[in-house]
């Protein structure tokens, strides 16, 4: 199943995903421990084979800047929005500025 986002209903998100590591020394089992990471974007696609994340979008809607992520390396995507997530929201009333 695809879920592609386009348009204004793209979503900006924190991403948490495990990284893989691989060790060549003499690393012993309980030293190596799966990284965990948080990447942020906004949410381009996310389907069987990806989690597309995208930080930058040109004057004509193209979208650059992207992070990939197999969807079995990732724990959660969580929407965000500005100035922090859902439960950090405070509303504020934003008034124009005056013309001099």
């Amino acid at each position: 199943m695809v879920r592609k986002s386009s348009g204004s209903s793209v979503k900006y998100v924190e991403v948490e995903w495990r990284d893989i590591i691989s060790t060549a020394g003499w690393e012993r089992s309980e030293d190596t421990k799966l990284p965990i990471f948080w990447s942020y974007g906004y949410l381009i696609n996310h389907d069987d084979d990806e989690v597309r994340i995208a930080t930058t979008k040109d004057e004509k809607g193209e979208w650059f800047g992207f992070t990939v992520i197999p969807p079995g390396c990732v724990k959660k995507i969580s929407p965000l929005i500005k100035g922090g997530n859902r439960d950090q929201l405070k509303r504020k009333t934003i008034k124009p500025a005056s013309k001099i």
